[in-house]
């Protein structure tokens, strides 16, 4: 038996294929209609689709023939495919020595005369057959060559146009997509980030009015005010760019080993006036060899938005716990206040894109779900999850896994 042989291009090839999504695809009408057809005219009792990936023969659709894939080093049509100009005839396999002592042509379905027209693309890649199959010697003249031919090249088209539809799809999906995330960001723009900048205004002509500047608590007290509404403003303006562009696609991903003691502490800087202010404690407990790989930036924007919602939801005098659990592949990473806690309801809300979800802080801080979301991204691009515990007046718990340091 003589194997079939692989060209130079074979990895371009299977990419092709690949990319039109059919194997391993359920049986359709329209592609049983070729096979039958097939069958029709060249007087054969066998006809297939046949799509040839790097292991198999693979059927789309297999008329007269029950299985549906074949090992590829057996495959006729592996042969077929490396002629694209032609159709692949053998008259009687017995006789043939590339063939005689094939377990396909020995045993069940005992393949004695084969005919296959390569199914080549507009890229001039062979993906597979249309195939006509006999248990005696055969000869197909002229005209039936000619009819599977013209067969061959209307499954071709019709491939094709199953990939145009597929492009069409995902294009509507995407437009959905962006239709989804221009209606979030009006939303949180017209309710969230008009305040913090609509309230920047007022304290500026207050403090510019005054008659006294001399008042220095006064006058520090209105800055403080202005400090704490811009800074609102402008964390609220990163998540919303860094939301728009990974729904967008436009952030990539860059996994490096990271020491979660170091990027805790870091994070935990930038909210030191934040803990001051509430009298709020953190406690951690994270072994100081705990190494995750993830993108840097992308774990320090979840981290920087559940710490400020731990923050933002705990009254004063209470506590934080940042927890690390080591498992089998991840660190399981859990946030933990003693907060106002939400219920099942707002929780199912948490993370719905259609959902706008705008909540204050025990102190009057303004939330809003853009942050949530944008660390349900970054945690599933970096192979995590997130999931939200949590309780009414006792408190709410973010856990999330993020994959350990590779080996």
């Amino acid at each position: 038996m003589l194997f079939p042989k692989k060209k130079e291009n074979e990895n371009e090839r299977l990419l092709e294929l690949e990319s039109y999504s059919i194997l391993d695809t359920l049986p359709e009408k329209e592609y049983d209609e070729i096979t039958f057809l097939a069958s029709q005219i060249c007087g054969t009792p066998i006809s297939l689709i046949s799509l040839i990936d790097d292991k198999r023969q693979w059927f789309k659709s297999n008329y007269g023939l029950e299985v549906r894939e074949t090992a590829r080093e057996l495959a006729f049509c592996a042969h077929a495919i490396n002629d694209q100009e032609n159709i692949f005839i053998v008259p009687d396999s017995r006789i043939d020595e590339r063939f005689s002592d094939n377990p396909l042509v020995t045993n069940n379905p005992f393949v004695v005369f084969y005919a296959g027209i390569p199914l080549v693309s507009p890229k001039g890649h062979a993906l597979g057959t249309l195939c006509v199959i006999d248990n005696e010697p055969r000869h197909l003249d002229a005209s039936q060559i000619n009819a599977l031919k013209i067969l061959a090249n209307q499954l071709m088209r019709l491939l094709e146009l199953r990939l145009s539809i597929m492009d069409l799809q995902k294009s509507e999906e995407h437009l959905k997509r962006l239709n989804a995330t221009k209606d979030k960001l009006f939303s949180i723009i017209g309710h969230d980030l008009r305040e913090p900048i609509g309230t920047l205004k007022p304290l500026l002509d207050f403090l510019l009015k005054s008659s006294d500047l001399s008042d220095t608590e006064n006058v520090k007290k209105v800055l403080r005010m202005i400090q704490k509404s811009s800074t609102s403003a402008y964390n609220l303006m990163e998540n919303i760019l860094a939301w728009a562009r990974s729904q967008l696609d436009e952030i990539s991903y860059s996994p490096e080993e990271i020491k979660l003691s170091g990027l805790i502490k870091t994070t935990i800087d930038l909210f030191k006036e934040s803990l001051q202010s509430k009298n709020i404690s953190i406690s951690i407990q994270i072994p100081n060899d705990t190494l995750l790989y993830a993108d840097r930036n992308m774990l320090m924007t979840v981290f920087r938005n559940l710490i400020s919602n731990a923050i933002k939801f705990t009254p004063e005098g209470k506590s934080i716990e940042i927890i690390s659990i080591e498992m089998d592949n991840h660190h399981q990473i859990e946030i933990k206040d003693q907060g106002i806690g939400m219920d099942a309801d707002r929780i199912s809300k948490l993370f719905d894109k259609t959902e706008y979800t705008s909540t204050y802080g025990t102190n009057g801080e303004k939330g809003n779900g853009i942050g949530l979301l944008l660390c349900k991204d970054f945690i599933e691009r970096n192979g995590g999850t997130l999931n939200v515990e949590s309780e009414i007046d006792k408190g709410s718990a973010f856990i999330f896994s993020i994959p350990k340091k590779k080996d």
